[in-house]
């Protein structure tokens, strides 16, 4: 049992089909291995029926809902939940559990040794991957981390986009006010402005299970995500990044 205080912020997007069994699998996890928690789902719009289903487990557990009455991006969900929140160690993951919430345990060990941030990526040693990768999804991958260090130098953070990262309090709050990026490339801004901070960051290796749906588009988003990294870029040299 870890002893320390935990926020979970779920963002939630059209996620009716497995959302109530995948809140339930978190909550039942944490009850075993984290001493205080609290779970945040931020419900970003869902033109489905996620808000009845959240609702719906809200019923069975403690659960807290934040609604945004349109689609703005995972980006925005995020930050709303992280700024709601009220535990020492502050976490997001993504609905679909493409990370399992059974990864916990050595991010919260790594965060008690000293980490400010601690994040999972597909890119160090150890990594697994529990289903075959489709060709476009590893391009994907690998441009825009070629792109991220192009554009914003961060050549020692080898994987920004991973769908799981835990801060410390005093560095979410230091970070997640200051974001700009509502949608996918939102990982690359917090991480640009942990190391402006200088935060001690630290990437491990997670099991991935690389599920058939995706809010994935193949053309739109590497080219949103490009105008994002630019414009981080341009936030920086402005100075729009006043982390006084």
């Amino acid at each position: 049992m870890h002893q320390v205080g935990l926020s979970l912020v779920v963002p939630c997007y059209n996620e009716d089909k497995t959302i109530y069994r995948n809140i339930k699998a978190i909550d039942q996890y944490l009850r075993n291995h984290v001493s205080s928690f609290e779970i945040i789902a931020v419900n970003d719009g869902s033109e489905d029926n996620t808000l009845q289903e959240l609702q719906r487990v809200a019923r069975e557990i403690p659960l807290r809902i934040i609604t945004n009455g349109m689609n703005f991006g995972k980006g925005r969900a995020v930050k709303n939940g992280v700024m709601a929140s009220e535990k020492e160690m502050v976490m997001f993951m993504d609905a679909d559990l493409a990370i399992s919430i059974e990864e916990l345990g050595p991010f919260l060990k790594m965060a008690g040794n000293g980490h400010d941030i601690c994040i999972a990526s597909r890119f160090v040693p150890g990594q697994r991957r529990e289903q075959v990768v489709h060709w476009y999804r590893k391009a994907m991958e690998h441009i825009f981390r070629a792109m991220r260090v192009v554009i914003m130098g961060c050549r020692d953070i080898r994987d920004t986009q991973c769908g799981l990262k835990l801060f410390k309090r005093q560095a979410a709050m230091k970070i997640f006010p200051h974001l700009t990026i509502d949608r996918f490339a939102f990982d690359s801004e917090i991480i640009f402005l942990a190391k402006k901070r200088g935060y001690n960051i630290t990437e491990l290796p997670v099991a991935i299970h690389n599920l058939a749906q995706s809010h994935i588009r193949f053309i739109r988003d590497p080219l949103n995500m490009s105008i994002a990294l630019l414009k981080i870029r341009l936030n920086d040299l402005t100075g729009k990044y006043n982390l006084e």
